[in-house]
């Protein structure tokens, strides 16, 4: 199974990579070797951290650009109760590890990962908008109805978006005041 998923992987890189085609793919199989060092926190307000290398695993034909994104895990001990410390530090997050041919910073690599992979978030939100109800028997009158309500919600989802990347410039240029 693991072969098989290495060999997955190898072949559709290798094809995006000949093909032209930027990509991020999730990687739960292997375990490139990060540098201690070079751990970042784009927004020092969090405990999140990011890094990436440049990675061969076994079997792939060359090497590609891993990105991580680490996160502490909670602390689930009860007060005054023994708690067992973790023993390596790598016990003590949870990692997301990702296979990407772009160049961007490691955080923005991952957040454009996250906007992409709400797919299914955003098909169930359609549902509950009313694109689950078909409102007529003939077709044109559907067609027309379906039509509306996909500019509508379209329109909500690009302003929700505009405001979010807004709030992410303010908050960004927030952290730069600070840091001068």
């Amino acid at each position: 199974m693991q072969h098989s998923y290495r060999l997955f992987n190898c072949r559709v890189n290798n094809t995006s990579t000949k093909a032209g085609f930027e990509f991020i793919i999730a990687n739960k199989r292997c375990n490139p070797p990060f540098k201690n060092d070079k751990w970042y926190q784009p927004k020092k307000c969090s405990a999140i951290e990011y890094n990436s290398c440049v990675y061969q695993p076994t079997g792939w034909s060359r090497p590609y650009r891993f990105v991580v994104m680490r996160i502490p895990k909670e602390n689930t001990a009860k007060p005054g109760k023994p708690q067992q410390c973790e023993l390596f530090v790598a016990d003590r997050y949870k990692y997301r590890i990702f296979c990407t041919s772009l160049k961007r910073k490691a955080h923005k690599v991952i957040l454009e990962y996250d906007k992409r992979a709400d797919v299914e978030n955003l098909v169930g939100e359609a549902k509950r908008e009313g694109l689950d109800a078909i409102p007529s028997a003939r077709f044109k009158n559907n067609y027309a109805f379906f039509q509306i309500v996909m500019l509508g919600f379209n329109i909500w989802r690009y302003l929700k978006i505009m405001a979010h990347s807004v709030h992410d410039e303010k908050a960004e240029s927030q952290d730069q005041i600070l840091v001068k």
